[in-house]
């Protein structure tokens, strides 16, 4: 099963290693989790709208992430 975009998202919090990751490629980043070519889209893209409209939609509170 694909890991999903807010499953990356929430284990960047937790994660050195995929944030340092992330910091320095967040497209490659993404792939390489195994996030689906639209999910890496959404990060390419900087939509930070449809990330907020996916953590509403999982049913979780968003986050204000800095990096």
């Amino acid at each position: 099963m694909a890991k999903s975009l807010v499953d990356f998202l929430e284990e960047l919090d937790s994660n050195a290693k995929l944030k340092e990751a992330y910091l320095k490629d967040p497209v490659a980043t993404a792939s390489a989790y195994g996030l689906a070519d639209e999910d890496v889209k959404i990060i390419e893209n900087k939509d930070w709208e449809v990330v907020q409209k996916l953590f509403e939609g999982a049913g979780k509170s968003t986050k204000t992430i800095s990096y």
